[in-house]
């Protein structure tokens, strides 16, 4: 009898058995819970850096769209404004 619990005991793969866990069920769950809780941490990491690494990609992306449109606005910027010192030319020379 005691060779089949040790034979049970060895293909057992929780560290503890039906037995344990009926003798004393407050450390069953404790185990329980710790194992889940290590697999919810361990997932939220990976989850954590792959979006960390989406995130990085879009800010390059956005950069890249903010310089270009702040390149368009000095553009036109400039060409407001000589196109404004033109019309005032245009208006001096009318009342002259």
């Amino acid at each position: 009898m005691t060779a089949a619990k040790k034979a049970a005991a060895a293909t057992n793969p929780l560290p503890i058995s039906f037995d344990q866990f009926r003798k004393n069920p407050v450390a069953g769950v404790a185990f329980i819970a710790l194992a889940g809780i290590s697999y919810m941490y361990y997932d939220a990491k990976s989850t954590q850096s792959a979006d960390k690494a989406a995130s990085v990609l879009r800010m390059e992306k956005l950069e890249l769209k903010v310089e270009k449109l702040t390149n368009t606005v000095r553009t036109l910027d400039s060409a407001l404004a000589s196109t404004s010192t033109e019309l005032r030319i245009i208006h001096t020379v009318k009342k002259l």
